[in-house]
């Protein structure tokens, strides 16, 4: 288990079935068991027709866990929301060795295209990068590295969940609260985003002089492996989302390992963002490893984050 970055990415679903599908088509392996009192207060759970879904890949990465909603449940991010718009958890992101591959792939398994796949320059780096989206309202960012090749990474056509993005009102913001749990910036790109990434973004319509981004990715080791991606538009705000800390439908939450979950929360609760706290410090009997001490705050722009004791 990756002990920096996000280790878990949870998700309240009323398709349960299919995307479980698709996770065991790329050899993630479920583990089910019956939703308990604790769970259900954690995370707002309030559809006990179901169970917890706990989805692994045999080798390790990244875990999601899939918890019940009805289909009537709200959105924690509607669908017509456009890509920019700030709140909550924007999006989770996988790489691919075959973009054309990924495309039908996801199609068979209930994703449909929010942006095409195209390719564009990051710094050094070329990328063929494509959105998708389901009916909870969870977008995939699915991303095939061009030029250079990846190096030291070995995945089966897709990899695990590497890292997820939020859109905010301010990247400075959510960037210094994030440094009180350890995470550190480590890619700070601020204009254009070269070739057609500003078509990632839905901002190809915008005048180049205008669709400019604040982008910034952190983690605790300058890792992009369980890495948050933070991004703004300075020229073309939009009002951002309320997303609730507690229930919804989509991507809820993303948990973290801390190596002193005691001495964190003391700093939270000691700074300027202590009224972002969601669930107080306490041993929880959580799924896997997060039955353990924890607690969970919301970011600036409501993004969920659950903060949990790393294992010795």
């Amino acid at each position: 288990m990756r002990r920096k970055g996000f280790s878990h990415v949870v998700v309240n679903t009323a398709h349960a079935d299919t995307l479980g599908g698709f996770l065991a088509a790329l050899g993630w392996q479920c583990q089910t068991q019956a939703l308990d009192d604790t769970s259900m207060a954690f995370w707002g759970i309030t559809d006990t027709r179901g169970a917890m879904h706990r989805w692994r890949l045999p080798h390790g990465g990244s875990e999601v866990i899939l918890l019940p909603a009805s289909a009537e449940t709200p959105l924690l991010r509607p669908l017509t929301s456009p890509v920019i718009t700030p709140g909550g958890i924007f999006d989770i992101n996988m790489r691919t060795d075959d973009s054309h591959w990924a495309c039908a792939f996801l199609e068979t398994h209930g994703w449909r295209e929010l942006v095409q796949p195209v390719a564009w320059q990051f710094g050094a780096v070329e990328t063929k990068e494509g959105l998708f989206i389901q009916d909870d309202g969870i977008v995939l960012a699915v991303m095939q590295r061009l030029h250079p090749p990846l190096e030291g990474i070995q995945f089966d056509r897709m990899s695990d969940i590497f890292n997820s993005t939020q859109m905010v009102t301010s990247v400075e913001r959510t960037l210094a609260f994030l440094q009180l749990f350890g995470f550190e910036q480590f890619v700070d790109h601020r204009g254009p985003l070269p070739g057609e990434g500003a078509r990632v973004l839905q901002l190809e319509d915008q005048p180049v002089e205008t669709a400019h981004v604040r982008l910034s990715i952190a983690h605790p080791a300058a890792a992009m492996d369980g890495s948050i991606e933070l991004i703004d538009v300075p020229a073309h705000p939009l009002p951002p989302i309320d997303v609730p800390a507690l229930g919804g439908r989509g991507l809820r939450a993303l948990c973290i390992p801390l190596e002193n979950a005691a001495r964190s929360y003391e700093r939270l609760m000691g700074s300027e963002w202590s009224d972002k706290l969601i669930h107080p410090l306490a041993h929880r009997q959580l799924p896997g490893s997060l039955n353990t001490v924890t607690f969970s705050v919301v970011a600036p722009d409501g993004g969920r984050l659950d903060f949990y004791q790393c294992p010795n």
